[in-house]
């Protein structure tokens, strides 16, 4: 659970100040303020995380606009996601069994979705959940089964699906641990959780130390940054097993430049860990997590 122990006000956003979400320790290092928020290192454990950021309140009013205000035409979305949904898709669809379930948390406008009916055909029923209004109807629009709410509201019973799916959905909510749990609870036994996440403190400080100022970080709207190391504890500490982080793909993003030097980074990071005999995931780039509840 999260730990609040002061509130403050930004702005008209109610702020509320937080332990880490992983060890429970209030001993932080700032590491760099972006739009006026301080991202903070936990001195404890290492894990990066916004504080204080606003409530839950004031983040779900900000939420509820987060995805069309960030790619105002839907088709962009698919583009720039398309090759880490192909990848996911045929990487689940070998591993899960026929007359699977799978929930996509966060589901947007759906490609995934369709990525996934497109790979798996009829052996995977496919459904998802997104706070967007907008991203629901659109995806409802093209006969997905999508609902709006968070794990939170639409309490879905234990054991209920084979997999779930998380597309950059976990650096966005104040209380990873407490989501995680929650995926878990309604996984079956045996069942898999696939994260896909960005890693951004690394870019920051190579950025800072060129002193080049940047937003990447992109508060409040992401909360917590998330290395190899820290969402593999934060899946054992919610019982998950069988953690394995590896690359899968690089986005597309509009820019000419900055999709080169997105490309190229994936590439690397994907040569590194095929060297290294799939061990070495390159720090900074964005990354697949697997991990499975117990049987």
């Amino acid at each position: 659970m999260i730990a609040t122990t002061a509130t403050t006000q930004l702005a008209d956003d109610v702020m509320t100040t937080v332990a880490c979400n992983l060890c429970g320790s209030s001993r932080e290092r700032l590491i760099t303020v972006q739009s006026a928020y301080r991202v903070v290192r936990c001195a404890g454990c290492g894990f990066v995380y916004v504080n204080p950021r606003p409530d839950e309140a004031t983040l779900e009013r900000l939420y509820l606009k987060y995805l069309p205000d960030k790619m105002i035409d839907p088709l962009s979305w698919d583009s720039y996601m398309n090759e880490v949904f192909s990848k996911a898709a045929s990487y689940l669809s070998a591993r899960l069994p026929d007359n699977a379930t799978l929930l996509d948390v966060g589901c947007g406008y759906g490609f995934f979705l369709s990525c996934m009916k497109a790979k798996a055909t009829s052996r995977v029923k496919v459904s998802g959940i997104d706070v967007s209004k907008t991203a629901v109807s659109y995806a409802a629009g093209r006969g997905l089964d999508v609902q709006l709410g968070t794990l939170d509201t639409i309490k879905f019973a234990d054991n209920s699906f084979d997999a779930i799916t998380m597309f950059y959905v976990l650096e966005h909510i104040p209380d990873p641990t407490r989501a995680l749990k929650e995926a878990r609870r309604i996984l079956k036994p045996g069942g898999a959780l696939f994260l896909r996440l960005p890693h951004t403190t690394p870019i920051v400080r190579i950025l800072s130390l060129c002193g080049i100022k940047n937003n990447l970080y992109d508060p409040p709207f992401h909360l917590n940054d998330f290395s190899a190391e820290t969402i593999g504890r934060m899946l054992t500490k919610a019982g998950f097993e069988n953690v394995h982080t590896f690359i899968g793909g690089t986005t597309s993003p509009p820019g000419a430049m900055t999709r080169v030097m997105t490309k190229t980074f994936g590439l690397v990071a994907e040569t590194l860990y095929l060297m290294s005999f799939k061990r070495f995931t390159l720090p900074g780039v964005a990354k697949n997590t697997i991990a499975y509840k117990g049987k």
